[in-house]
C-alpha cells in the first residue's frame, strides 16, 4: 500500500511540474526581483514549518495511544482536528480580512 502512495505522489508531482514548465511568457506574471526574493524565502520558511508540523504527527499518535485511545479513535481525532482547522481557519481568515478592510475605510 505504501508503494501506491509514493506512485500517486510522484505522478501528481510530475503533472504539476509539467504544467509549470509548460507555461510560456504570456502565462507568467512579471514581478519585481524584490517580490521574487520574498516569495522564495516565504516558500522555504512555509515548507519548513509544514515539515515540522507533519513530523509531530507520530508523537501525537503515540501520546494518544498511551492514554488508551484506539487506532480508530485516534484517526477520528486527527480528522476532526484537520477538518475544524480547514473550516474555522477559512472562516476566521475571511472575517479577519473583512474586519481589516472595514477598519481601513475611514483612514487615508
Amino acid at each position: 500500500m505504501e508503494l501506491f502512495y509514493f506512485m500517486v505522489f510522484g505522478a501528481l508531482g510530475a503533472v504539476v511540474a509539467a504544467l509549470e514548465l509548460g507555461k510560456n511568457n504570456k502565462d507568467r506574471i512579471n514581478t519585481s526581483p524584490a517580490f521574487n526574493s520574498f516569495k522564495n524565502n516565504y516558500l522555504v520558511f512555509y515548507s519548513l514549518v509544514m515539515a515540522g508540523d507533519w513530523l509531530q504527527g507520530p508523537y501525537v499518535y503515540y501520546l494518544y495511544s498511551t492514554y488508551g485511545f484506539g487506532k480508530g479513535e485516534i484517526g477520528q481525532l486527527f480528522i476532526t482536528g484537520f477538518g475544524s482547522s480547514m473550516l474555522f481557519g477559512t472562516i476566521v481568515g475571511t472575517l479577519a480580512d473583512k474586519q481589516e478592510a472595514s477598519s481601513n475605510n475611514g483612514r487615508h
